[in-house]
This record gives structure tokens, C-alpha cells and sequence, in this order.
């Protein structure tokens, strides 16, 4: 059976969402959090689950969880490409070990997210901003190829964002859906747009939040403002086109891409245009690219992959089953997905 003839699939397991749907979608048909209980509950399935505790899959990595959800998304189906979320080669490893051993896909495929939010923008070359839930990540793409050796990447991301926004959940609810609302009032309230009235938001018992201004920016600009172990976002993008070669900077400086939840907060692209321009060569003019909506910009990863495993020349670079029992099994990996 060649490509053609199966399923392919695309899927971006991230710290807090999995998003997977099939080649050519539009958008992912499944998403859901990257979270499961002790039993095995996944996603929304562990979001009541009692007072137990939820289990990270990816903080800090953990195979046998990660395996299981796996075999519960993909078991029956065939390609997978799959966006590169690994801190180490090792946990890389592991996870093609498991696919191919374990939940035996025939054809496999790995690359960076930085080089898919590219792709779906309609680029080859790009700076990405990537504001995760715990962590932040500027890369570099370059011809389709992320630069990992000037990405940077800082221990922030979205969720730091929720912790004021905790005091107003009370409740009996278990730690994971006390997190889940305080997110909920996060994005309800949060803005960098300047507003001159009280900002509400009601709360499942019928209160209501109410902040001030100063209030939402001093926690907003929790991206922006450095301290001993983060510099700021902008200035994360800064070093990137610092460190580059000439060649590209302005090509970079004109194609800024920022991608995740976060970068969806009303006014925040506005004040990372304005910050970024400040800072960056007087030779470099900073441009951000729009997305057609707030959804392209939060599920680009999928959608970068979605529109690669689409294209006729991809088909040949699909890792087969047979050539990673072949070929020393991980080294095929490395030859057929370098980024």
C-alpha cells in the first residue's frame, strides 16, 4: 500500500493542546487538552475528574503517557506527520520508537513548528514568534528550514498570565478546572487597547470580575518586561536578527509571524509592531503578517502541516516503516527530517 492509498494525518501535541485532523483540512477536527488522569481519562474527559490528579504528558516528558495517547488517536490510521515539540533528541526518539513499534503507523514524518507556522502563512522565510502555554520560542526560518542554532527560548509563556486571575475562583473545583477558569477569565478581561471604562466579566456563579486599566496592563506586559530570567519577547526577536546573516535580516525584520493563544489578546500585535520597530537596525523595517482570522493564527502549526503532507512533492519524503527497521531505525530520521 503507498501514501496515497492511506489516511494521512497531521497532528500538533503541545503542552496544553492537542490539535490532529486529516491532510488537507483547513483547520484540526480534533482538539483537545494534552492532559489525562491515572485512569486514562484524556483531554476534556479529565477536566471533572474529581479531586485525582492530572498528569502532564509533556511537563516533563513522559513516554508511557504519551504512548497512550497515541494509540487512542491514531491506532487505526495511517500517515502521521507530526510537529516537532521535543526539548531533546531523546524524547524524539522515543516517541518514533513508540510509533512505529507500538502503534505501528506505515508512514511518518516529523518537522519543526516554527517551519510549519511559516508554511501556513504562505512563506518560506520568516521570524515566529511562538507564545506557548509555559514556554516562548523565537526561530528563525530560512528556505523552509528552521535555524535551530539561533532560536531562543524563555521558560514564559500564556499560562503565567492566568495566575492573577486564581484569586477570583472559588469553588470546589479541582486544581485543573480552577486553572481552566482562570484562563477563561484571562481572555475575557485581558487587552492592551486602551479603555477608559471598567472591564466585567461574569463568572459562573452569576458575581462578576471587575479590573481597572492599570490593572490588565500590568498584567499584560508580563510578555514585555524583562527580568532576571526572561528578557522580554521583543527583545527575544531582537537577538535572532542580530544574529543573523546579513542576507536575511531584512527579509526577517518584514516577515514577523507570532502564533499561540496569547498573541490573539486584543492589541497585543499592535504593541509587538511598536516595541519590535523600536529596537530593530534602522536598515530593517518590521512587519508583521496578518492572518484572515484569530483561528489561523492559533492552530497555524496544524495548518502549516496540513497544507505540506497535501503537496504531490511531499510524498517521497514520508518515512517508511520498513526503511526505519532498515536503516538503524532513528538514523532515517535524521537524514529524511533534519529540521
Amino acid at each position: 500500500m503507498n501514501s496515497d492509498e492511506i489516511i494521512s494525518v497531521v497532528a500538533d501535541i503541545g503542552n496544553l493542546y492537542t490539535r490532529a485532523g486529516f491532510t488537507g483540512d483547513d483547520f484540526p477536527r480534533w482538539s483537545t487538552f494534552s492532559k489525562c488522569t491515572e485512569t486514562m481519562q484524556f483531554g476534556d474527559e479529565a477536566l471533572g475528574y474529581g479531586n485525582g490528579q492530572v498528569l502532564d504528558i509533556l511537563q516533563p516528558f513522559n513516554p508511557d503517557l504519551y504512548e497512550n495517547l497515541l494509540k487512542k488517536m491514531f491506532e487505526k490510521l495511517g500517515n502521521l506527520l507530526l510537529a516537532n515539540n521535543f526539548q531533546t533528541k531523546h524524547d524524539l526518539q522515543k516517541v518514533v520508537e513508540i510509533l512505529f513499534e507500538s502503534v505501528e503507523i506505515p508512514n511518518f514524518f516529523t518537522i519543526r513548528n516554527a517551519a510549519l507556522s511559516t508554511f501556513s502563512a504562505g512563506r518560506s522565510t520568516a521570524l515566529i514568534l511562538d507564545i506557548g502555554a509555559y514556554s516562548t520560542t523565537a526561530s528563525a526560518v530560512h528556505d523552509g528550514y528552521t535555524l535551530l542554532k539561533t532560536q531562543i527560548q524563555a521558560p514564559i509563556g500564556g499560562e503565567i498570565l492566568n495566575d492573577p486571575f486564581r484569586q477570583f475562583v472559588v469553588g470546589e473545583y479541582n486544581q485543573f478546572k480552577k486553572t481552566c477558569l482562570a484562563r477563561d477569565i484571562k481572555q475575557g478581561l485581558l487587552t492592551y487597547e486602551q479603555i477608559d471604562s471598567t472591564q466585567q466579566y461574569e463568572l459562573p456563579d452569576g458575581k462578576f470580575v471587575s479590573m481597572q486599566q492599570a490593572q490588565l496592563s500590568e498584567i499584560a506586559d508580563k510578555l514585555f518586561n524583562s527580568n532576571d530570567n526572561f528578557k522580554g519577547i521583543q527583545h527575544m526577536l531582537l537577538d535572532i536578527i542580530n544574529n543573523s546573516v546579513n542576507d536575511i535580516k531584512q527579509q526577517l525584520c518584514s516577515t514577523v509571524i507570532s502564533t499561540g493563544g496569547s498573541s490573539n489578546i486584543p492589541g497585543f500585535l499592535n504593541k509587538l509592531q511598536t516595541t519590535l520597530s523600536a529596537l530593530a537596525p534602522p536598515m530593517c523595517k518590521v512587519k508583521l503578517v496578518m492572518y484572515p482570522s484569530n483561528q489561523n493564527r492559533y492552530h497555524s502549526v496544524f495548518i502549516g502541516g496540513s497544507i505540506l503532507a497535501s503537496l504531490s512533492s511531499f510524498q517521497s519524503l514520508w518515512v517508511a516503516k520498513n526503511e526505519y527497521q532498515e536503516s538503524g531505525r532513528f538514523s532515517i530520521i535524521e537524514r529524511k527530517c533534519p529540521n
